[in-house]
């Protein structure tokens, strides 16, 4: 299984305005996805989980270790792009299955959206 590496994170929060200013936006009911390039040669992952959309602390890191897992196994698919993901509130009561099939799309969508521009 591919790692998640300290460098694939975004960990600071100009990273995070950068791809809420000038990503690019996908979304469903589950989760706000925003997409930006990078100078590097592989996507980094950023989280922003909020216990007021999502619950507490057991929800939120079920849901943030489905998010770094769906992008672990994804990562080689993505070019090199800052991704930004917020969980909404109907991340709340999705089962895994929902929450991993609705990520698998975002990473089509920003894939397509991000090459198209």
């Amino acid at each position: 299984m591919p790692n998640f590496s300290r460098a694939q994170r975004l960990l600071h929060k100009p990273q995070f305005d950068a791809a809420y200013q000038r990503g690019r936006k996908v979304s469903d009911s589950y989760f706000l996805v925003l997409a930006i390039s990078n100078s590097n040669t592989f996507a980094r992952l950023g989280l922003s989980i909020s216990a007021r959309n999502v619950g507490n602390a057991v929800n939120r890191n079920r849901i943030k270790r489905i998010i770094r897992d769906s992008f672990r196994l994804n990562n080689d698919k993505l070019p090199a792009l800052d991704i930004v993901i917020n969980a909404r509130s109907g991340a709340r009561n999705a089962t895994n299955e929902e929450l991993h099939e609705s990520l698998l799309q975002h990473w089509t969508d920003v894939v397509k959206r991000c090459s198209a521009h």
